[in-house]
């Protein structure tokens, strides 16, 4: 095993329209991309990792910026290579560093490295302290209608299915995409609310839809709707509106998609999340995540990552998930993906309220070759 390198660093689109458009507060989404990185070692062994954001240049900075700074390296020195490759981002980029194609490459290689030593990427990481773990449905988007009333019922209905199933789930808000405004927000979380009953837990997600003073008044009216937290309130690049948010209401804020493993220290030194959210498939992979894990669990910070993606960033999210302390919970995605349902040989499925974490080596993913042709971009 000292003897084996990285051979070869392949960086794969893939992209499957959605059963009908569906809305969050940015934006429509019609279609489900991703950009996997394939990593084979010189004895042969594949690891996979996924990037987030459209495929267009994604594959180009894996396969022309990156992936030189790994061929021909030992695939078990994971975390060197990360901060190899962040550096090297920084230095092409100057003012940005091109964390989800980094992701992609990290992910792979803790996926590889797995693998060869025929051990499950949570031992890597850490150990496993799960076999197991409780999921929440994340969907509700909003439905391409016109009548309000239709809206509500559609996401009130999707919403009871999923709480049957799971006993938890988050919503969107920002109805400010259909021409509403909070209180229509607010109205929606009720319904919701109601139909599910007190014993389903609700989160909820602003994807920043509000300023300051709209995220205050929303947040203090989710109060009284027992909701167990509020998530992205406010602008990624608003650390400060966080903070004052979170010293103002009861409900707990979360955040962390959008923000890079920098923007977590400052997130946690100045106490703006009670939970921080790193998605691995944009972050910079598992290794800045595990790292952000730590510093979250110094500040007495839950953590629960986004997940949104392929089997593969979830699979990796479950490695991570498996190594945290506490009860934490596993982002579920329940909105049209074909990826998520078919790329993977035994897609992900809850049983009896719990997601199974693979134990298999590496991130325990087998990928189906044939879909894999079919949805390539």
């Amino acid at each position: 095993m000292n003897d084996v390198t990285v051979d070869s660093v392949e960086a794969i689109g893939v992209c499957a329209p959605t059963d009908e458009p569906f809305g969050y507060a940015q934006a429509w989404v019609d279609e489900r991309t991703a950009t996997l990185v394939r990593v084979e070692a010189s004895d042969g062994t594949v690891g996979w990792g996924e990037c987030w954001g459209p495929v267009e240049g994604t594959g180009e900075v894996v396969e022309s910026v990156l992936a030189p700074h790994v061929v021909d390296e030992n695939p078990l020195e994971v975390e060197r290579l990360y901060d190899r490759l962040y550096d090297v981002g920084r230095a092409t980029y100057q003012t940005i560093v091109p964390l989800p194609a980094i992701s992609g490459l990290d992910v792979a290689l803790w996926d590889l490295a797995g693998k060869l030593q025929g051990v499950s990427t949570a031992t890597l990481l850490g150990g496993r302290r799960r076999e197991s773990i409780r999921p929440y449905a994340t969907g509700h988007y909003f439905k391409p209608v016109d009548d309000l009333e239709e809206q509500y019922d559609r996401i009130v209905a999707e919403a009871r299915t999923n709480a049957n199933e799971l006993g938890a789930i988050k919503l969107k808000v920002g109805l400010e995409l259909l021409g509403y405004g909070p209180r229509e927000d607010v109205e929606l979380v009720r319904r919701v609310r109601e139909a599910v009953g007190p014993e389903t837990t609700v989160m909820v997600d602003a994807n920043y839809a509000y300023d300051r003073r709209d995220a205050r008044r929303v947040g203090r009216e989710l109060e009284s709707l027992d909701v167990e937290w509020f998530e992205e309130p406010v602008p990624p690049e608003d650390i400060e509106g966080y903070a004052e948010l979170r010293e103002a209401l009861e409900v707990p804020v979360a955040g962390g998609e959008c923000h890079a493993p920098a923007e977590f220290d400052r997130l946690l030194e100045t106490h703006a999340v009670d939970v921080a959210q790193p998605d691995v498939c944009i972050v910079g992979g598992l290794t800045p995540a595990r790292r952000i894990a730590r510093r979250a669990r110094d500040h007495g910070v839950s953590l629960v990552p986004h997940v949104w993606g392929t089997p593969v960033g979830l699979g990796a999210s479950l490695q991570l998930v498996a190594t945290l302390r506490g009860r934490p919970w596993l982002e579920f995605d329940r909105s049209s993906n074909p990826l998520r349902e078919e790329l993977a040989a035994e897609p992900f499925a809850a049983e009896d309220g719990r997601v199974s974490i693979p134990g298999e080596p590496g991130l325990g993913v087998a990928l189906d070759a044939d879909a894999l042709d079919r949805y390539r971009a």
